[in-house]
């Protein structure tokens, strides 16, 4: 997958999951300063990534992807 599709979709799931507009995320995005931080919307990030990206991220590791960028960068490498 092309890191732009990868990161449009993670974008997306992204808005989905935190309640959020998908124009006001990118990158940049730090998850849990600007998403939120609340279990529930992590661990459904934490599906959504292993639905549609067949990667799993360990709900406890999912805090140390500072910004939508980290885990787009994370998702990519084990994607490969």
């Amino acid at each position: 997958m092309a890191t732009q599709e990868l990161t449009d979709k993670l974008i997306a799931a992204a808005a989905r999951v935190f309640n959020k507009d998908a124009a006001g995320i990118t990158t940049e995005t730090n998850i849990a300063e600007e998403l939120g931080s609340k279990s529930l919307d992590r661990m459904g990030m934490c599906a959504v990534i292993e639905n549609e990206f067949d990667v799993v991220i360990p709900f406890a590791e999912f805090g140390m992807y500072k910004t939508i960028g980290e885990l787009a960068d994370f998702i990519a490498s084990e994607a490969e």
